[in-house]
């Protein structure tokens, strides 16, 4: 019997083989989650990578177009996972009439043509989780995008939902004097949400299963069923070391849920034991360090790793930060006690993983989306802006196109 991978490399061969075949020659290629290999050819067609390796040794198909890079270096398209910027404005993201929206999301919102999808692929992005605001305690649902502008919506879809977004603490507590103005109340309201959206999905199972009649059509629980099936993930957001300790406790220890821990910041660090005991995944920023109670720069990245959290990707929050220096934001890491490859993964394949698509992006990998940028050297030294980004094999930004 054929094994699936077979039949899957079979399947990319033949695609490879009804379109015209690319090869990228550099230097050195970065492929994240393999070693680097000096004097590497990348080999793209149909949007996808069908050969990475040696120049010397790697099949290149009769007939493929070759792009010589010649000293630059070819590292993955960078995934950000706490995006703001390609709908154009943050009022449309932030419907701040109920504390609880399970029923929106940001997919109706995207707009193509914002100049802000151009520059965050100008800064080496190319994938991006397009989430609502903090405002409210249960924003609605993000959509997983691919960075090209000016195109049709349904070329930049991943997936769509991408995630749901929760906002703990701070934003969310809202002044009008009613139970979500508080940290107990908010939270008090958002576990009724989720109770009834555990039940709702645990009703369609059962009956799905022949083990329960139809349940009741309910809109607004829809996409939040979607969570309780493990089929979307939940990405929170969470600052400071109360916030955290609640947010793991509620994510991870009463709802079964997959579950990304965003921001971080503040004195967050200080749950970074409590957190590693969980192997809480953990997406940080924009704010890459803090000063401790005795005044010392404390690299936030840093202390967590140090505490034992591996499962650890960086975000820009853009606008916060701006989109395309979240090469900035890995340099900043680094520099300040993260170590090189961890930084750079953060930036690339643990995003993909925490978020569910590393099956597509985050790597340089036979197989994947062939998503990647070309660059002077080092991808997180911050002189280093990319020469070129390509998303499934197309050229979407080349240096000095954006200024």
């Amino acid at each position: 019997m054929t094994s699936p991978a077979a039949i899957a490399c079979a399947l990319l061969a033949s695609a490879a083989a009804s379109a015209q075949a690319t090869v990228h020659f550099a230097a050195r290629i970065l492929p994240v989650d393999a070693l680097p290999i000096d004097g590497g050819a990348l080999v793209e067609a149909g949007g996808r990578i069908t050969a990475i390796g040696p120049r010397a040794t790697t099949n290149v198909p009769a007939g493929a177009r070759v792009v010589d890079h010649g000293d630059a270096w070819l590292c993955p398209g960078f995934v950000d996972l706490h995006h703001h910027v390609s709908g154009g404005g943050g009022n449309d993201i932030n419907d701040m009439t109920h504390p609880l929206n399970a029923g929106l999301r940001t997919l109706d919102v995207v707009k193509p043509s914002e100049e802000a999808i151009r520059r965050t692929a100008a800064g080496g992005v190319t994938t991006t989780l397009f989430i609502p605001g903090s405002g409210t305690n249960l924003s609605g649902f993000g959509v997983l995008l691919k960075m090209r502008w000016g195109g049709s919506l349904d070329a930049m879809v991943v997936r769509q939902p991408g995630a749901m977004k929760v906002a703990q603490g701070f934003n969310p507590e809202r002044g009008s004097g009613d139970l979500g103005a508080t940290r107990m109340g908010s939270q008090e309201l958002l576990t009724r949400q989720l109770q009834r959206g555990q039940e709702y999905e645990a009703a369609w199972r059962a009956h799905r299963e022949g083990k329960g009649p139809q349940p009741k059509f309910e809109p607004e629980l829809e996409q939040l069923r979607q969570v309780f099936a493990k089929e979307v993930p939940v990405l929170i957001h969470t600052a400071g070391l109360r916030d955290c300790i609640a947010t793991a406790r509620m994510f991870q220890d009463v709802f079964p849920v997959q579950m990304v821990l965003s921001h971080g910041c503040f004195d967050g660090w200080l749950a970074a034991d409590a957190l590693a005991r969980r192997k809480t995944p953990l997406n940080l920023g924009p704010r890459m360090y803090q000063f401790d109670p005795y005044g010392r720069m404390q690299g936030m990245c840093q202390a967590y790793w140090d505490a034992g959290c591996t499962d650890m990707s960086i975000n820009t929050d853009a606008p916060v930060v701006a989109a395309e220096e979240f090469q900035l934001q890995g340099a900043v890491a680094a520099r300040l006690g993260l170590p090189w490859q961890a930084a750079l993964q953060a930036l690339t394949l643990a995003p993909a993983r925490q978020i569910g698509v590393a099956d597509r992006v985050g790597s340089l990998t036979v197989g994947k989306d062939a998503d990647f940028q070309v660059v002077d050297g080092d991808p997180l030294d911050p002189r280093h802006a990319p020469r070129a980004v390509y998303i499934e094999g197309t050229l979407v930004h080349r240096l000095g196109d954006v200024r």
